[in-house]
């Protein structure tokens, strides 16, 4: 009796264990990420840049999904289009 008491805990730790695992792109070869990629719609593949973040001098891998690329540079763009507004820069208020 004892024996199933823990059992059925340290399955549901297991079982909970493997569905939480993520995927380390930015650790991954690129012969890694071409076979992960492979076979994979082209938005839901994988794509890393290095690049360095304002502030630091380290670089950085930073990897998304084409289609999260996309969306962030979406969001640049109009960041960038706000920024520039016609009558001048947000900052002056307009005027």
């Amino acid at each position: 009796m004892m024996k199933n008491l823990l059992i059925a805990p340290l399955a549901g730790i297991l079982l909970a264990s493997c569905t939480t695992q993520t995927t380390n792109f930015a650790s991954m070869s690129t012969e890694q990420l071409m076979a992960y990629n492979e076979g994979k719609p082209v938005l839901k593949q994988i794509y890393c840049t290095e690049e360095k973040r304002t502030g630091s001098h380290i670089r950085k891998n930073w990897c998304r999904s084409v289609e999260d690329w996309v969306d962030h540079n979406i969001r640049t763009l109009m960041a960038l289009d706000t920024l520039n507004i016609p009558g001048g820069s947000v900052l002056r208020g307009g005027n």
